[in-house]
């Protein structure tokens, strides 16, 4: 089945049966439910589409009613009625697999004619917004009642086609096609009289093809229309088109740009006066533990000598504050010469609420590689296209820092080599198939000890030493624990001894290892925040145990539980970092906390006892 929203709205069948929905407000529904196709819409949202002065007192039911009936033309054919449109809470969202919508067909093909131009090929960009534009068959959702959201997405559809007819002309100019655009810009002019770029276009095609009276000719009918209209003057580019015309003694000086740049904050600047750059984002080379020689000799080996058949990738994982982005930003700067091309850098938010959208990094990593505002495409199909045309013939870095998902890096990763990836995240990378899975452990004590030295700069001698191998001890050699405790050190110039004595005394340990926005119990927190209320509630209760070390099979006797929903729930809290195995045998798996995890899942039982409440709602707001 097929939806046609780039004209009257349509829905096409086998063989192109139309199933096209007539009554004006089930059409309406659907309309919104495809635009907004795999995202919730709100009943509210519908509601308000629906009947924006004053819904009636049925409008949920009358709502339900229109639902069912594009259920029942949605389902056509489909005994799983429910994959097509499902029910939310709170709405609804449509299922449509997006190649079988037209507006999807468009953004593809124009995001493949700005790649295309991007990587200056105008004859792959003519072709793929010729393409684009066909599919469409009059204005957007032309027979469609449309309340204030509709009518919305139809204008930012319709600007969309304009944008893609602009950059159409552009290149048929650029292809030296000018006598051919001359009669599609005259339409043009005449159907948008207060659109510049148009007559821009016009005044370069008439030059170009030796009818410059008929060029100044079109300024001067803009310029007349835009006074006594709107009161301003053109834009700079049309007047310095027009200024262009006037002392060319030649009528094929002109020069066509290259694609019109229309925004202000790029100034005066010429169209193709923009130069590719080579970025160079990576943060600064930190100081302190870089010596896991084991992990970065596999980091660089995975990159240095890849396979040649996909892009090199390397996901490092491990718990909160073990070092992995340490240990990325020191492999990048250490391999810096191997991408003259640039190096990009992004924090990807994947441990807090609100994870970053790929489409807006991949705007950032394009914007830094020097392409011009107006040639990034809007959707996130044309800028994976764009971003990966670009790293094609070039050899770039790319940093991706605490991931999501693989869901989320996929988009952001180059298409193939000589470019390359390093991925870091708390969980959820096993999805990077392709990609060489580096978990990072913790250091050992002695390298425990040479990163607290670094941060309080200086060597230790005598009893220091026992003293230094005490606190790395209690701070789990956990690099970020050591590394707050090194700059509290370094404030208050306290005596490793001391320091060592506090923690030891401290009932509240995590208390003891934060410094600044160095902060154990933060970072574990926006993990635990992650997990389902089953695995919180498991972690919570597996902090209570006497001893650190545990087996499944003795925790699902204690809790009289199934034994497989346990070991279910103790393979999450391992993939998240907050258990960790031990040892394992044919019969059975050992399992342990970090120290400091253990802390934190007993503060959690008595924030949990001691305001239930709050808990709950810090956990809603979370979520909202």
């Amino acid at each position: 089945m097929d939806y046609l929203v780039l004209g009257p709205l349509a829905v096409q069948g086998h063989q192109g049966v139309d199933l096209t929905p007539t009554p004006p407000k089930v059409r309406e529904v659907l309309a919104l439910l495809l635009l907004r196709n795999q995202t919730l819409v709100l009943t509210s949202e519908l509601i308000d589409e629906l009947w924006p002065d004053n819904p009636p007192v049925s409008a949920l039911s009358t709502l339900q009613t229109y639902i069912y009936k594009l259920r029942n033309l949605l389902s056509s054919g489909n005994d799983e009625r429910s994959a097509i449109l499902r029910t939310r809470p709170h709405g609804y969202m449509l299922a449509v697999p997006p190649e079988h919508i037209d507006s999807h067909h468009f953004e593809r093909l124009m995001g493949e004619g700005q790649a295309a131009l991007a990587a200056d090929d105008p004859g792959t960009a003519a072709d793929r917004l010729a393409q684009a534009l066909s599919l469409w068959r009059g204005p957007a959702l032309a027979d469609v009642t449309a309340g204030s959201l509709l009518s919305a997405y139809a204008t930012a559809l319709e600007e969309s086609r304009l944008r893609a007819l602009e950059l159409r002309v552009d290149v048929d100019l650029r292809l030296g096609r000018h006598r051919k655009a001359i009669s599609e810009l005259k339409t043009l002019v005449g159907d948008y009289p207060l659109h510049e770029e148009f007559h821009v276009q016009l005044m370069l095609a008439l030059q170009r093809s030796g009818r410059r009276p008929e060029a100044l000719d079109v300024y001067q009918r803009l310029r007349g229309l835009l006074v006594e209209e709107l009161g301003v003057e053109p834009s700079s580019k049309a007047q310095a088109t027009h200024q262009a015309l006037l002392s060319s003694e030649d009528t094929l000086e002109v020069p066509i740009p290259a694609i019109t740049v229309t925004t202000a904050s790029r100034g005066d600047r010429t169209p193709d006066e923009w130069r590719p750059v080579a970025p160079a984002q990576l943060p600064p080379d930190m100081v302190g533990f870089t010596s896991r020689s084991d992990a970065l000799d596999k980091l660089l080996g995975a990159l240095v000598e890849p396979r040649a058949d996909s892009t090199p990738v390397v996901a490092v994982g491990g718990m909160p504050g073990v070092g992995k982005t340490v240990l990325a930003v020191h492999a990048a700067h250490t391999l810096r010469q191997s991408y003259p091309d640039g190096q990009l850098f992004a924090q990807l938010g994947g441990s807090t609420s609100k994870p970053a959208d790929p489409a807006d990094i991949l705007g950032d990593f394009l914007t830094a590689a020097g392409v011009p505002e107006d040639r990034i495409p809007v959707s996130l199909d044309g800028r994976i296209g764009a971003f990966r045309t670009w790293t094609a013939k070039r050899q770039v870095l790319v940093v991706l820092d605490d991931a999501a998902s693989a869901a989320q890096v996929q988009p952001l990763l180059p298409g193939c080599p000589p470019s390359a990836a390093i991925v870091t995240g708390r969980a959820g990378l096993g999805g990077l198939a392709s990609a060489v899975h580096l978990q990072l452990d913790l250091p050992s004590t002695a390298d425990g000890v040479e990163l607290l030295q670094s941060m309080i700069g200086r060597t230790l001698t005598g009893g220091e030493t026992r003293a230094a191998e005490l606190i790395v001890q209690l701070c789990g050699n956990l690099p970020l624990a050591i590394r707050a405790v090194g700059g509290r050190l370094s404030a208050t110039s306290w005596p490793l001894k001391k320091l060592a004595e506090r923690l030891i005394g401290a009932t509240r340990r995590l208390d003891e290892v934060i410094f600044a926005d160095m902060d154990v119990r933060d970072r574990l927190l926006a993990s635990y925040r992650r997990l389902s209320e089953e695995e919180r509630h498991l972690l919570r209760l597996l902090s209570l145990l006497p001893s650190p070390v545990f087996t499944s099979h003795g925790v699902a006797k204690l809790l009289q539980s199934d034994s497989e929903m346990v070991d279910g729930l103790l393979l999450h809290l391992v993939e998240n970092h907050f258990v960790r195995v031990l040892a394992q045998n044919a019969d059975e798996i050992v399992y342990t906390f970090h120290e400091l995890v253990r802390f934190f899942a007993q503060e959690q039982v008595e924030r949990e006892l001691s305001y239930p409440e709050d808990s709950e709602e810090e956990e809603t707001m979370e979520l909202l």
